[in-house]
């Protein structure tokens, strides 16, 4: 799958045809915009969801701007005011399909309902709801839009009550939205459905200067995203481009990708540090007991730094992680002796590593420099490699 990796964020290369296909299957679809990407420099909360995403789509002519100066231009800009009414238009004979408006004020989602409704011709649009200001942070009007959705029985969610909030609101919520196939994190779209706002001409989409129109029309609110917030981006950008650009991931992020801790124990961790933000990640997983403080040592401190250390077998790293010990260690070896299997594929068959544990490392592994490592032919073993081959590789 082609990606384009821009700051701290791999985006899909997709035309719109590629993603309309691709959600016959579901998925969870967020479009990311200049905002969007300095939020996540700040926001590890955001960056989790954004991990959890299935789909993230270039909704900015400035993105796609960026995307050829770092030389991986993007085939098109998938903006979520384009893309919802594509969607509909795409499904509306797919009697499945069936979709719920969640955002805008009051009134303002009905509207957009029965436009979306005559303009395809049946039912499409199933129910609507204006959620009250910070309803995310109401859990008895949470659970009310919850219901409201599952009784529906609509198969898509589109929800715009501005980032990070909707895309957040997502990712919290939608292992209880029993019917939901495809989420749509879609902004302002609902406004502009209902026709309650205008969206700006085209040729200042076209020129990358959208923004403009919406700063013109919402000065109050949106001068400080714009013109402070978001400019520091360029600077981002050029540092990225000298291959200067560097951001450390999350430590949750790592573990998730790793196998060692689910999405439920995730959202618990991070629930509980917007209650006591001086509590550290790492400190809830430990007093939870769900990791050794050695494990979350390594993985705060040692692992992001994996890829510029000198080789060592992969049982050391492991060893150090608290993955493995001296023992399982030195039985993993004797069995290669005897068996054609490499040393991550012995751990995860005796159950004593996961394989995204494995494959984390080895991905990581194989972003090291390609200096020869000074290795003995008994490391070259432990770790999976043939005298011949030059990178980790987990067959």
């Amino acid at each position: 799958m082609s990606k384009v990796k821009i700051l701290n964020v791999s985006l899909d290369n997709f035309s719109k045809i590629e993603l309309l296909e691709k959600l016959k299957e579901g998925g969870f679809v967020i479009t990311p915009n200049v905002d969007h990407l300095m939020k996540l420099q700040k926001d590890p909360d955001f960056y989790h969801v954004y991990q959890a995403a299935d789909y993230r789509v270039c909704d900015s002519k400035i993105l796609m701007y960026a995307a050829k100066i770092l030389g991986n231009p993007f085939k098109e800009k998938l903006s979520g005011s384009d893309f919802f009414p594509a969607f509909y238009e795409y499904y509306k004979h797919d009697e499945y399909v069936t979709i719920f408006l969640l955002g805008a004020a009051a009134g303002v989602a009905q509207q957009a309902q029965q436009n979306i409704n005559q303009r395809v011709g049946r039912n499409m649009v199933v129910g609507a709801y204006s959620p009250s200001f910070g309803f995310e942070k109401n859990e008895p009007e949470c659970d009310y839009i919850i219901d409201l959705i599952n009784r529906s029985g609509a198969t898509v969610l589109g929800i715009g009550v501005g980032a990070p909030k909707q895309e957040k609101w997502i990712a919290k919520y939608k292992h209880r939205l029993n019917n939901i196939k495809v989420f749509l994190a879609i902004g302002a779209t609902i406004d502009f459905e209902a026709g309650y706002r205008a969206r700006s001409p085209k040729w200042m989409s076209e020129l990358g200067i959208e923004w403009l129109h919406r700063l013109m029309s919402e000065p109050q609110r949106l001068a400080k995203r714009y013109l402070i917030e978001d400019m520091p981006f360029f600077w981002l950008l050029f540092q990225q481009k000298l291959n200067r650009y560097n951001y450390k991931v999350p430590l949750g992020v790592h573990l998730r990708q790793a196998g060692l801790i689910s999405n439920a124990q995730l959202e618990l961790i991070l629930e509980q540090q917007r209650k006591h933000p001086n509590l550290r990640f790492g400190e809830i997983l430990t007093m939870h007991g769900w990791l050794k403080p050695e494990t979350v040592d390594f993985f705060a401190e040692q692992f992001p730094e994996l890829s510029r250390m000198s080789p060592q077998p992969l049982g050391q790293y492991l060893k150090a992680a608290a993955l493995l010990d001296d023992l399982q260690i030195s039985r993993i070896l004797e069995e290669q002796n005897q068996v054609n299997l490499r040393f991550g594929e012995l751990a995860v068959q005796k159950g004593w590593v996961k394989q995204e544990t494995i494959d984390l490392f080895l991905s990581s592994l194989n972003a090291a420099p390609k200096s020869p490592p000074s290795v003995s032919l008994s490391d070259q073993d432990s770790i999976g490699l043939n005298p011949a081959q030059k990178t980790v590789k987990l067959s």
